[in-house]
């Protein structure tokens, strides 16, 4: 009596199926761990006429919320800019914003603003200030991203 010999292509082909299901499953979690920016930034400023106008990126995130209007004055050498701004929406909203300071050309100085958190409630309107420290800027931005 003797024994059965396996067929070695069966355990090759068990080996394929096993060694296709492990590299489907590194690429699936491998996929999984991609960046996705969920905090897109949009940069807003003051045109000609006075609008507010978005320069980058969309205000999906921040759809609800809505630049008013925007100032600036010079004291003592350093701009200090502000944005009026209003949660359209009837729930709170918290988001991150910070300026950012343009030279004479338009173009951004190195920027010495950090993100900063606020709160606005439902309908509120909040006045959002930022003081250029290192003097110099001639005009500003005002980013927004979704906490």
């Amino acid at each position: 009596m003797g024994m059965k010999k396996k067929d070695p292509s069966l355990y090759l082909n068990r080996f394929n199926a096993m060694y296709h299901i492990l590299l489907l499953t590194f690429l699936f979690l491998l996929s999984s761990c991609a960046t996705y920016n969920k905090n897109p930034v949009t940069s807003l400023e003051e045109d000609q006429d006075g609008n507010i106008k978005i320069v980058a990126g969309n205000q999906q995130k921040l759809k609800s919320i809505n630049v008013i209007r925007t100032s600036k004055e010079t004291l003592n050498g350093k701009m200090l800019a502000k944005a009026e701004v209003q949660n359209r929406s009837t729930r709170p909203k918290v988001f991150m914003y910070k300026f950012d300071w343009l030279d004479g050309s338009g173009n951004i100085e190195t920027s010495t603003s950090t993100w900063k958190t606020v709160t606005i409630n439902g309908q509120e309107v909040k006045t959002l200030e930022g003081v250029d420290i290192r003097g110099g800027a001639e005009d500003f931005r005002i980013l927004l991203k979704s906490k």
